[in-house]
């Protein structure tokens, strides 16, 4: 009976060592190639004001309209399980900039960047929920126009690359972001401004294997040439 019972107990704890180790990742994705609808579904989260309108379109997330509150985020989030890294595709054409924010809810600490259409990427870098202002990240720039890939990866316990295109634009130090466990996409502008942003191809943790999403054959060496702008 000891030995049935020790015998059990063995295998509980290696089911528990599996589970953890499969929980410790998050891999996921979404390439949005579904039917046009007012709801992106999926999982996401949509957060918009009064006068901005967030609809699955032609194969992508569409954020349009017109700005009621100053700066106020409109976008998609979701939440994620210790996530690595994340990275998405976006056009910012006609006048809303772009964000993306990750955050750690156990520590508050949180990463998020912006750009404007073809400007640098801004970073703000809390590792405790503070406000620590928006610092340029030097030499960066993104593709007006153009579709551009713009993710986050962990380095290593404390570090972060910012990776614009394929390419580390920034390496970014924070000590209190130990799980990113929530994202944020979405634009803000001041109030009454018109714009749109498009938001496709999310990949968290290289994506899953069932995934249709393949950044590569929608992101040309051109970074953007392929697909067309709707």
């Amino acid at each position: 009976m000891e030995k049935a019972y020790s015998l059990w107990m063995a295998v509980v704890f290696a089911a528990c060592l599996l589970a953890g180790t499969s929980l410790a990742l998050d891999p996921f994705s979404d390439d949005f190639e579904r039917a046009d609808s007012a709801d992106v579904g999926n999982g996401w989260v949509e957060s918009e004001d009064e006068g901005i309108i967030i609809s699955l379109t032609n194969g992508e997330v569409l954020v349009a309209g017109t700005q009621d509150v100053d700066w106020e985020r409109n976008g998609i989030s979701r939440d994620l399980n210790d996530a690595s890294s994340v990275s998405f595709d976006f056009l910012a054409n006609e006048n809303f900039n772009v964000h993306i924010k990750v955050t750690d809810t156990n520590t508050s600490a949180y990463i998020e960047l912006y750009a404007w259409p073809g400007g640098p990427i801004t970073q703000a870098n809390s590792p405790d929920g503070g406000w620590p202002g928006w610092v340029e990240i030097e030499g960066s720039q993104t593709v007006a126009d153009q579709y551009n890939t713009l993710g986050i990866e962990r380095l290593s316990a404390s570090q972060y690359n910012v990776v614009h295109n394929g390419a580390v634009a920034g390496v970014l130090e924070n000590a209190g972001l130990v799980s990113i466990n929530t994202i944020l996409l979405s634009s803000d502008s001041a109030a009454g401004t018109v714009g749109s942003i498009h938001i496709d191809n999310v990949v968290v943790d290289g994506g899953s294997d069932t995934s249709a999403v393949k950044p590569s054959g929608k992101l040309s060496t051109a970074w953007g040439g392929i697909k067309n702008v709707f």
